[in-house]
């Protein structure tokens, strides 16, 4: 491919083939439907959220999501295979591999490719994970080889040049967005009067666990207030977690759409984002849009994507956790405050801006051939 042209994009299946909602499938999304440059999506079967949603691809054929769970295999199978044979057929290219998978290694040819790290989550907590070598050792190859790296923050990058010793210059940052809009209109929701909210899963580094010891010391003084989580249904262990800590009536869990999430956003006391380690941290600004306040940890990531639009507390101490918490949801002015910080801040923000810059890095992964 000639210097300077105007590149013809090609993303593979991997992401949309692990997750129907999620945050790496929905960044992929939000660009793809920005850009302005010729581009292909090998996937033929998806019962992602977000390719449906916004009727990305072309290849794309639309299937009831019970015929896909019987037969998912065998669909992964065929959107694996769509990729291997755009990666043969088309001669000028740019490739965006949408995970770590370096199958796509010998069929690209002199073709390059951009890999977008979200984290380096796998290399620095991996007790967390099952069969991690295989991951780690997969990111390696396929970041080692990039023509050039997206990383979604400044920390990412200083993770990537520090454990796999890439270039700095190799690595372009590029920051999320979000599309979450306030809860508008009438409430969906049961819910108490006065709850805080925790988003996501509950792996080790997510710190669930010190956030419910946090909150289970303030509920024993405070009867009305309540913990709201999302994600998937407590596991038998978390129950009886919950059971010892004598809080399982006062903490719920909903399974969230983004209208779920949203109503969740815009009703809560705060959000508590208590992660050891984050890429980027997306709920910070889908916490922001919703005139949410925010209380996070003071690691990784979390300052330079909140700068003064958080409360900050030592995520390894129960105790930092409990007295942020208290010194926003009984303070009204203070919480007040960090919602108009909250709103000003996510201005640094928009996947508008992310889409530009990465067709910047797409031309600059051009020019370097």
């Amino acid at each position: 491919m000639s210097k300077n042209t105007q590149p013809f994009v090609l993303y593979d299946n991997q992401i949309f083939d692990l997750q129907r909602f999620g945050g790496i499938s929905r960044y992929f999304c939000e660009i793809l439907r920005r850009l302005s440059i010729e581009k292909d999506i090998a996937v033929r079967y998806s019962i992602n959220y977000y390719l449906t949603t916004y009727k990305l691809g072309k290849h794309r054929i639309p299937l009831p999501r019970f015929i896909f769970k019987h037969y998912r295999n065998l669909f992964h199978n065929k959107n694996k295979e769509l990729s291997e044979k755009l990666l043969q057929e088309n001669n000028n290219y740019l490739f965006h591999p949408t995970y770590y998978d370096p199958y796509f290694l010998k069929y690209i040819g002199k073709n390059p490719y951009i890999i977008t790290v979200h984290d380096m989550i796998h290399e620095k907590f991996p007790s967390s994970f099952y069969n991690v070598s295989e991951i780690i050792a997969q990111k390696k190859e396929v970041i080692t080889h990039a023509s050039r790296i997206i990383a979604i923050s400044e920390n990412t990058k200083k993770d990537i040049i520090d454990l796999l010793h890439i270039a700095p210059e190799k690595i372009d940052v590029i920051y999320h967005s979000t599309s979450m809009k306030p809860s508008t209109g009438k409430q969906c929701l049961e819910l108490p009067n006065t709850f805080l909210l925790f988003v996501g899963d509950r792996t080790p580094y997510k710190n669930f666990n010190r956030l419910v010891k946090a909150f289970a010391e303030l509920s024993a003084k405070d009867k009305n207030l309540f913990l709201v989580c999302t994600g998937l249904p407590f596991k038998q262990s978390e129950k009886a977690f919950l059971d010892k800590l004598n809080i399982s009536n006062k903490v719920i869990q909903i399974k969230a759409t983004d209208k779920i999430l949203s109503e969740l956003y815009s009703r809560a006391r705060l959000f508590v984002f208590p992660s050891l380690y984050e890429g980027f941290g997306i709920p910070i600004l889908e916490a922001y849009a919703c005139h949410c306040p925010v209380a996070l940890s003071n690691s990784s990531c979390f300052p330079e994507i909140a700068g003064n639009a958080g409360a900050y507390f030592d995520p390894y101490s129960e105790t930092s956790i409990l007295e942020s918490i208290k010194d926003i949801i009984y303070n009204d002015k203070k919480r007040t405050e960090l919602i108009m910080k909250g709103t000003e801040r996510l201005k640094l923000y928009s996947w508008e801006k992310a889409t530009i810059l990465t067709q910047k890095t797409y031309l600059k992964a051009l020019n370097t051939k």
